[in-house]
């Protein structure tokens, strides 16, 4: 079983993970001080993959872009929030967050999963909305790893009370996605500490009810 490096950034301690492709470094989200991280390392990632667009996990991916020249990638219903963060100021977030100048989307169906193929690695990508209208996860199945973003924590969910969340939709998508994987399956949240799928089917209490 492979384990990324773990990277903790920003005041919301926001989590983003380097796993060593075939074929170069991929990068999953970018949280405050993930690009000097990178320098400090010596670490150049191929690809930047953002499970979402809140400003805690975009925080530092125009700096990633420009060190590295990567492609950024995220889903197309949080596109907007990644290309235009003017909105954190209703979250009193100074200063301004600067934003990439291009992103690419995951092509995935609503609600669905697909195929993503990066740095010599395939990975199957859920879209699972309601912390975010596009946030998504990533499952490995050769090296049991799942990059869950805000879906899915060790003992919880993500929030659903932010613009363009939803209870309904986001518990419906951990249960057609998450909730099956197999249960030693490690899961690496975009908060605190890592956890397995069968952990959580055990133990979490926002599972009880799916």
């Amino acid at each position: 079983m492979i384990s990324p490096r773990v990277f903790t950034g920003g005041d919301l301690a926001t989590n983003g993970y380097l796993l060593e492709g075939k074929e170069g470094v991929i990068c999953f989200d970018a949280p405050e001080g993930m690009a000097r991280e990178l320098m400090r390392t010596g670490m150049k990632p191929a690809v930047l993959l953002l499970t979402h667009g809140h400003f805690d996990h975009m925080w530092d991916s125009v700096l990633i872009q420009e060190d590295h020249h990567c492609p950024i990638f995220v889903h197309k219903a949080d596109e907007e929030m990644v290309l235009d963060p003017s909105y954190v100021k209703m979250f009193g977030v100074t200063p301004p967050i600067r934003a990439p100048s291009q992103v690419h989307n995951y092509e995935i169906p609503e609600g669905g999963t697909a195929l993503f193929h990066c740095a010599g690695e395939e990975f199957q990508i859920f879209h699972i909305p309601g912390h975010s209208p596009g946030s998504v996860a990533f499952y490995h199945p050769g090296w049991g790893v799942l990059i869950s973003g805000d879906t899915l924590f060790c003992g919880g969910v993500g929030r659903w009370d932010l613009p363009g969340g939803s209870r309904a939709a986001l518990l419906q998508g951990l249960r057609k996605h998450l909730v099956g994987l197999p249960p030693e399956t490690r899961v690496y949240a975009g908060h605190g500490p890592s956890t397995t799928i069968g952990h959580e089917r055990e133990t979490n209490p926002y599972l009880y009810t799916i």
